[in-house]
């Protein structure tokens, strides 16, 4: 099991897996993930932590990034071709919206 998510791992980095791999695969469990860690830090910071709730949006949207680069790297590998810009619009309107909350 571990070698084949080393594999996929690789080959995303390379921007040779498949886009459908690299956004269902990696962006679901990973929205779930960001989701969780945006409740966490409001409820930290409702509880007066000073600056972990900040500690962990930066966490968020470093996961975000790691995603965001995979999935562009790999944009390229579709059936049909304009999925690329419409996949590289979706992540770049992301990004600016993982920015801005």
């Amino acid at each position: 099991m571990l070698p084949a998510i080393l594999r996929f791992c690789s080959r995303a980095s390379d921007g040779k897996e498949d886009l459908w791999k690299v956004w269902w695969l990696v962006g679901i469990p990973l929205g779930w993930a960001t989701a969780g860690l945006v409740v966490a830090a409001e409820h930290v910071r409702y509880a007066g932590a000073e600056g972990w709730g900040d500690l962990l949006d930066v966490v968020r949207f470093l996961a975000y990034l790691v995603w965001f680069q995979l999935a562009w790297r790999c944009s390229g590998n579709v059936a049909d071709a304009a999925w690329t810009p419409l996949a590289r619009g979706a992540l770049a309107a992301g990004l600016v919206l993982s920015v801005m909350f």
